[in-house]
């Protein structure tokens, strides 16, 4: 039932008229219009004066030629919220979102019933908070709902930061049409060995949509065309044959095909891409792997900190870490990270939620701030993880060297899990070359 009011309640004096329209909004005054919202099917109720005056859809609802009789008038697809924040600006021109996933909740609905304002102060907002972890879900939002601008300007931000972009949790959420535009962009920002491991990524994604097991073939199927955007003279002839050629993703004779082009023994090569690579324009990506997985032991993650410390032997740019996952189910872990210097400083920190699944043993998380590390000078990383146990690694190695760098692990004091140097959590640290 609507709220009653008392009649001495004096609401009106002293006040705009967005402020009055805003009170009979909250307190249900008048109101002559009922909603049924989303999948809970709560009631919320309106001003038919409002509505009509502020969107050309619900004036054709209301005072057209098919005018809507029946109420309550139910709307499936708008949760509550969401339509209360359409309802709050049609009434005093206010918004206030929390985040990009409400933004663009709240997009659809504006366009919904065609409130122009609302559809641009949502757009606003939503490239105002762009990031590499969003990119790619406000780039597929864009695309479905036909907003070509809003759509170029994601894409041009994805394209910028490709290699973190298409690493991101969100690039395996898109829709195939998306996934295209960015792989096969010249200017994609990303080395081709990412490219392919983003694309396998999508396609186990994509096979789980599908209700299809996971499975090479099926990771190929999912792919399709997809997988002649790969520039595969980009990625040289030791990883191809470790991280590719390792899989019967390709078939035999493509792994024989591709490797002839490479080594320039064709000049052609039926259907892939004879394109050179695409590289990050002004690095190289290096993956310090120091534990191999150990499937008898597990860490359990309750709030307690993995850490490890390390030195490099040359400068060079912390990109990201690796982290183990579950191997049993999809799980969801709330994680932190703070990088720090020798004194103790924090040179990077982090806080995010990431959703794992059983088929990635680990997962990376990217930076989105760069740190230059001085060389012969110790870091330590602090992992704080809320979730499932993971799995765990084992037969750490003390030092690793990558091309001319060579990283050297030591275990941290500030370590109250199980991580140390021979085992634990943290199976490696992502880098970016020097240029």
């Amino acid at each position: 039932m609507p709220t009653i009011v008392p009649a001495e309640s004096d609401w009106q004096t002293g006040k705009s008229l967005s402020e009055c329209t805003q009170f009979m909004l909250e307190h249900e005054i008048a109101c002559d219009v009922t909603f049924i919202l989303g999948e809970t099917k709560q009631e919320v109720r309106a001003h038919k004066f409002i509505l009509i005056s502020r969107s050309p859809v619900f004036s054709a609802m209301f005072c057209g030629s098919l005018v809507e009789t029946q109420e309550p008038i139910t709307i499936p697809d708008i949760a509550p919220e969401v339509f209360k924040i359409l309802l709050r600006y049609m009434y005093s021109d206010q918004l206030s979102l929390l985040d990009p996933r409400e933004a663009l909740e709240t997009l659809y609905a504006a366009k919904k019933y065609s409130v122009a304002g609302l559809i641009s102060a949502c757009k606003e907002f939503c490239l105002e908070k762009i990031d590499v972890e969003n990119g790619c879900l406000l780039l597929d939002h864009a695309d479905k709902l036909d907003e070509h601008a809003f759509f170029q300007t994601c894409q041009t931000y994805i394209l910028e930061n490709g290699e973190k972009s298409i690493l991101s949790a969100t690039f395996c959420k898109m829709s195939r049409h998306c996934v295209e535009k960015v792989v096969e962009a010249d200017d994609l920002s990303a080395c081709e060995l990412s490219v392919w491991e983003a694309l396998v990524g999508w396609a186990e994604a994509e096979c789980e949509r599908q209700g299809m097991a996971i499975t090479d073939v099926n990771i190929r199927q999912a792919m399709g065309d997809l997988v002649y955007s790969v520039r595969f003279r980009g990625i040289s002839p030791d990883m191809f044959a470790k991280r590719v050629s390792t899989t019967d993703i390709l078939t035999p004779i493509e792994v024989a095909d591709i490797f002839r082009f490479c080594h320039k023994a064709v000049d052609v090569i039926k259907d892939f891409s004879t394109k050179d690579g695409r590289m990050t324009s002004k690095h190289n990506i290096m993956r310090c792997v120091r534990l191999k997985p150990d499937d008898e032991f597990i860490c359990e993650h309750h709030g307690e900190t993995d850490a490890i410390s390390f030195t490099v032997s040359s400068p060079v740019i912390l990109h990201g870490i690796m982290l183990y996952s579950c191997a049993v189910s999809k799980t969801q872990y709330q994680i932190k990270i703070d990088v720090t210097d020798a004194s103790g400083n924090i040179i990077l920190s982090d806080d995010r939620i990431v959703e794992t699944c059983p088929c990635e043993r680990t997962f990376d998380i990217l930076f989105n701030k760069e740190f230059k590390l001085t060389a012969n000078a110790q870091y330590s990383i602090y992992v704080t993880i809320l979730g499932d146990n993971s799995c765990c690694g084992a037969d750490g190695q003390r030092t690793v060297k990558m091309d001319d760098v060579t990283v050297t692990f030591s275990d941290c004091s500030g370590n109250t899990n199980a991580t140390c140097v021979t085992e634990g959590q943290i199976p490696g640290l992502i880098f970016l070359g020097c240029t």
